[in-house]
């Protein structure tokens, strides 16, 4: 059994007092306008791609550090629950249509039930002055000790094909190309205690014209290494700039 995932998003989850600013900025990074807010407290605020359907929400939370997770949007959500729990992860919080849950490192991920009958579209990459740049892929940041565990977890949920991803403490997990985001998986050092967590990567044409692009709307760099920078958005969540070519397909 694997679940049946028709769509994925990705979430930034911004502290309320730093939602506005975080807000403007990814709207500009990513060429996109704001959509219409939604929940019950007015949490959810989609960003509307150029072209194709939306897959970029940022969330107002009521603590003071953000982070990212995915939502996997499903077609039965109470049966993928039911797996998700049985593959060891961990139920927090359910509604009809949308069920939060941990994985078995403790990173947060949402199901969502998809009631829409048509096919959702992938967005076009967005052009700048500099070149193409899409916000493309998700990682997973895990700790070492957990990192088989997890890999494991997301395989057997997803169905996904694993595969190498260069370097070896990157995995990575094929979603079907229909998917708006590319799926890694990293093994942390032994010395990082900070706990699961995930973070954004952004491929470029050109990734040094594209960090100073983010570094003029309010970014900040925390980190350059030899395939990608981590910067830090003006809400304070990591993300990084990779070499990755914008829509280049996994393999």
């Amino acid at each position: 059994m694997s679940l049946d995932v028709v769509w994925l998003s990705v979430f930034a989850d911004v502290p309320v007092a730093r939602f506005e600013r975080s807000l403007a900025f990814w709207e500009h990074v990513t060429a996109s306008r704001v959509g219409a807010t939604t929940g019950e407290r007015g949490e959810y605020t989609p960003l509307i791609p150029p072209d194709g359907d939306r897959f970029f929400w940022l969330q107002a939370v009521q603590r003071d550090d953000g982070g990212w997770h995915p939502d996997l949007h499903v077609t039965d959500v109470a049966a993928g629950t039911r797996y998700a729990v049985e593959l060891g992860g961990r139920l927090v919080r359910e509604s009809p249509n949308l069920v939060v849950l941990a994985t078995p490192a403790g990173q947060p991920f949402c199901l969502v039930r998809e009631d829409d009958p048509e096919p959702r579209r992938r967005p076009i990459t967005p052009e700048f002055p500099a070149g193409r740049s899409l916000a493309d892929q998700l990682c997973l940041d895990i700790p070492a000790d957990r990192y088989d565990l997890e890999i494991d977890f997301w395989a057997e949920l997803t169905g996904w094909r694993r595969a190498p991803a260069g370097l070896p403490e990157f995995r990575r997990l094929n979603p079907p190309g229909a998917l708006p985001m590319q799926f890694l998986l990293q093994r942390l050092g032994t010395d990082d205690a900070a706990g699961a967590r995930a973070h954004l990567d952004m491929a470029a044409d050109d990734p040094d014209a594209e960090v100073s692009r983010h570094r003029a709307l309010g970014a900040e760099i925390v980190q350059p290494a030899e395939g990608w920078t981590t910067l830090r958005d003006p809400a304070g969540l990591t993300y990084c700039v990779t070499r990755r070519r914008p829509g280049e397909p996994a393999r």
